[in-house]
């Protein structure tokens, strides 16, 4: 019987103290903010960065943003572009919507003097498509208050009033919103009051169909709450006044 003979090189196995540790896993929440250049949008991106995640902001011009830190990214995207939103939230752990009424850039405000309509109904749209293709699920959204049941729980008609003298952004805000509880997201809706530039430090009443009235809440305060909000799963699929 024919035999055959290996012969192998010797070969010199690392030992676990030269092999090269593996990259260490970035854990930390990685939260977007849509409407970031905004009034609330600021501060909710430095509330983020500072309980210590990673934060993506997007903006409808860049060379306008001022803030820098290590764990900020700064992207050009503009909601009512749907195109600019394609491979910008692959990866984060919850989105924060902060877009109003009115657009973001110069130009896209520039057009409002010619009666644009209030737009952020759409916005909100493209978002929910680019989340539901990026299979990003947490959505917080800044809403309104008056919208939906809170209409009869304003104090002294005051709901029904803002839609008598706001009718367009009203009834834009209810589709804005509409359009939320009716996806397949993990939302959560936030109904604020009157937002003023306050500083911070006020108590804040949050809850279902609570009352509501003209006090004015602080942007910094509401957009600590969303930033809170992002990674709280108790309050997946509830609308929530703030009060």
């Amino acid at each position: 019987m024919a035999t055959m003979t290996y012969r192998f090189a010797h070969r010199l196995v690392p030992s676990p103290a030269s092999a090269a540790p593996p990259a260490p896993v970035d854990e930390r929440p990685r939260i977007a903010v849509v409407g970031a250049a905004g009034a609330t949008g600021q501060h909710a991106v430095r509330q983020a960065l500072a309980l210590g995640h990673r934060v993506t902001a997007l903006v409808a011009e860049p060379a306008r943003w001022a803030l820098a830190h290590d764990a900020l990214e700064v992207v050009h995207a503009d909601p009512l572009a749907p195109a600019s939103l394609r491979g910008v939230l692959e990866g984060h752990d919850a989105v924060l919507c902060m877009v109003g009424h009115k657009p973001e850039s110069r130009e896209a405000r520039a057009a409002l003097q010619r009666r644009t309509p209030p737009q952020a109904a759409q916005a909100t749209r493209h978002l929910v498509a680019a989340m539901a293709e990026a299979g990003v699920a947490r959505l917080v959204l800044m809403g309104a208050a008056g919208v939906g049941n809170s209409v009869a729980a304003g104090t002294l008609g005051l709901g029904r009033w803002l839609h008598w003298l706001l009718p367009e952004v009203m009834a834009d805000k209810e589709r804005q919103e509409a359009l939320v509880r009716g996806s397949a997201l993990r939302w959560t809706v936030l109904r604020p009051a009157r937002l003023s530039h306050a500083p911070s430090g006020a108590d804040l009443h949050v809850g279902e169909n609570l009352r509501w009235g003209w006090r004015a809440i602080p942007r910094e305060d509401l957009a600590a709450l969303m930033v809170r909000l992002a990674t709280d799963t108790a309050s997946v699929g509830k609308v929530l006044t703030v009060a």
